[in-house]
């Protein structure tokens, strides 16, 4: 199956669940995500905020939040992604054309040289478990995760979170694709084969 096939076909599969079937099992990816080691080393997690039909990202926000981790969401500008610090009081950013959440522009920018752990919370269409993933087709997170595991190198992880449905045999993949470090569902939790 292609990469557009592949969309195309995840697209269906999460037009067929639920809202609160989704908010349910979206609750669930956050506890499971707060079991990880990554998790637990990180002190700032950056986190997309989530679109219609995609897996509802306000429980990890709290979460990182009430463990006292700074939270970062991201910014699409032009052809790349900032991350900018959600200050403390901050509401639900007002949402874009695509119906994203939207940071405002003047916050901080997320500092990933700074040291300490750093936690990506990556989105996607379809992911393997060899933690490969499919995205929308823009290519903005393998370009952002690529410069930021230049800045941050062993201390960033990136962990990809989905339902179950949306695990698949195999995700095709292109020589600038960026692997993952996991990927959590509501079932299980995914890690990457490391080298030995």
């Amino acid at each position: 199956m292609t990469k557009p096939e592949m969309r195309a076909s995840m697209l269906g599969v999460l037009r067929g669940i639920g809202s609160a079937d989704l908010a349910a099992r979206s609750l669930r990816i956050a506890r499971r995500l707060a079991e990880t080691d990554a998790w637990s080393r990180a002190d700032l997690v950056l986190c997309f905020l989530s679109m219609p039909r995609e897996v509802d990202t306000s429980g990890i926000v709290s979460a990182a939040r009430a463990g006292g981790k700074g939270v970062a969401a991201p910014r699409i500008e032009g052809r790349t992604i900032r991350f900018l610090m959600l200050p403390p009081e901050a509401g639900a950013p007002p949402r874009d054309r695509w119906g994203i959440p939207e940071p405002d522009p003047a916050w901080t920018e997320a500092d990933l040289a700074r040291g300490g752990g750093v936690l990506v919370v990556v989105p996607g269409l379809a992911f393997d478990r060899a933690c490969n993933r499919v995205g929308r087709g823009k290519g903005f997170y393998d370009g952002f995760l690529r410069e930021a595991r230049g800045l941050a190198g062993e201390r960033l992880s990136a962990i990809g979170v989905c339902v179950r449905e949306q695990l698949v045999a195999e995700v095709p993949r292109d020589a600038h694709d960026q692997m993952l470090d996991g990927v959590v569902t509501e079932v299980e939790t995914i890690l990457a084969p490391r080298d030995t």
